[in-house]
This record gives structure tokens, C-alpha cells and sequence, in this order.
């Protein structure tokens, strides 16, 4: 949790987000590797450095507009998207899990949010690591805690 504002009176605000390093670090790398395509004055050299470029350069910057990615403040979830931020009140929210996945031997810990929506839709985001900038599992602990959502039931 990156503000740590939780009193007794209850939450007044918690944030989670990805830090700066690495999507500072991502457009930096977009740059070069234009600057590189232009000075190899190689037409193919241009195009495969412009498409990584572009890639890179639009990841670094979809994680920094979507900070704090999401945001607990005054009895309320806020969760940032690229279309804008959903409000989703405690009593909205379905289901907050933490689901470890397998990947070339690793295990990735990831945190899996259901809710309602405005519109009475079910919602599901999937949360990682580099969404939240620390452990999902702290974050779906804090969470549950917090009172959004409820534990899923042991099998």
C-alpha cells in the first residue's frame, strides 16, 4: 500500500499503483530506439525501431496515466482505467481473490476483483504486480479487510 492513511475512525484513503521507474524507464527506451532507426539511415532499421518504439512508448505511458491504479477513499473503490475511473461502492464489489499462476516455472501471484457495475454488469479485472506496485496479495488481504468483497470459500 503506497499511502497508508487507515485510522480508527476507518479507511480514508489507500492507494496502489505502479511506480515510475519502470514506465519512465519503458518510454526512455521507445526514444532510443528511435533515435537509433533514424541514424542507421536504414529503411527496414526505421520500421522495426519505430514499432518497438511505438510499443514501448504506449505502455510507459498507459501506466502512468492510470495512476493510482486503484484507490480506496471514503468508503468507495476507485479503479483506474484507460476509458476513466470506476467508483464501485463496498457493497458492489463480489469477490477479491488472490490466484497464483504457473509461468515458465515462476509462480506469479496475481489479484482477481468481481463487481456490479452502473449498468448491473458483472465485472472482472485481474490485477498483477506490476499493476498494483507490490504483492496482490497484501492488496487482497487489505482489501478483505477493508470490507470489499468477501474471501472465497475454502473447497
Amino acid at each position: 500500500m503506497n499511502d497508508d492513511a487507515i485510522s480508527d475512525a476507518g479507511p480514508r484513503a489507500a492507494t496502489w499503483s505502479p511506480g515510475l521507474v519502470w514506465p519512465s524507464v519503458q518510454i526512455a527506451l521507445g526514444v532510443g530506439f528511435v533515435v537509433i532507426g533514424i541514424l542507421r539511415r536504414d529503411p527496414l532499421a526505421l520500421v522495426l525501431a519505430g514499432l518497438a518504439a511505438v510499443l514501448l512508448i504506449a505502455t510507459g505511458v498507459s501506466h502512468l496515466i492510470r495512476r493510482p491504479r486503484i484507490e480506496v477513499v471514503d468508503g468507495s473503490l476507485a479503479i483506474k482505467k484507460l476509458s476513466g475511473t470506476v467508483f464501485v461502492p463496498k457493497e458492489r464489489v463480489v469477490e477479491t481473490r488472490s490466484l497464483g499462476v504457473a509461468r515458465w516455472g515462476a509462480r506469479q501471484h496475481l489479484m482477481r476483483l468481481e463487481y456490479i457495475d452502473d449498468r448491473e454488469r458483472e465485472q472482472l479485472d485481474v490485477f498483477t504486480r506490476t499493476d498494483l506496485g507490490t504483492d496482490p496479495r497484501d492488496v487482497v488481504d487489505t482489501l478483505i479487510h477493508l470490507g470489499y468483497g468477501r474471501a472465497p470459500a475454502a473447497d
